[in-house]
């Protein structure tokens, strides 16, 4: 069998799929972290591994796409915006994007240790952790909120 180079120097779908999707929601991330590229390698094999195997080009590319998201967790910024959206739209003004998006970068920057606690994957954190400290989390903006004489 043919033995292939899976490094990045070719033009990988995959990696550029997962790079927008992780710019698109504000993960903080290096487009040359690890588990990027290692994700971004086992796609593209999962995809040519299914499509020999008979699958058509939907199912190998559903096969890819979840293969290219493991060890992905949830966008801090994205939990941020929705909990702010969620649970503070009486107190501060979230009349606008803009509006959100400043709360949002303001949160996540004066409050440093907001996601302390939670389990970090690879890449971005634990959705079943942010389930179970999503109050914690609340309590922390809060606490913020009413120090900077916002509650």
């Amino acid at each position: 069998m043919l033995e292939l180079d899976r490094s990045l120097t070719d033009f990988n779908y995959y990696y550029f799929y997962l790079l927008q999707y992780l710019q698109l929601n504000k993960y903080q991330v290096d487009p040359d972290h690890p588990q990027i590229i290692a994700n971004s390698i086992a796609a593209l094999d999962a995809f040519e591994n299914a499509r020999r195997n008979g699958a058509n080009v939907p199912m190998a590319e559903a096969e890819a796409i979840s293969v290219l998201f493991s060890n992905i967790g949830e966008s801090e910024y994205n939990t941020v915006s929705e909990l702010i959206l969620e649970n503070f739209g009486d107190t501060i003004d979230l009349d606008s994007e803009i509006a959100v998006e400043y709360w949002t970068n303001q949160v996540m920057t004066d409050i440093p240790d907001l996601f302390d606690g939670v389990d970090r994957m690879a890449i971005g954190v634990d959705a079943l952790d942010l389930e179970l400290m999503e109050t914690e989390i609340v309590g922390r903006i809060v606490i913020y909120l009413s120090d900077n004489g916002l509650q």
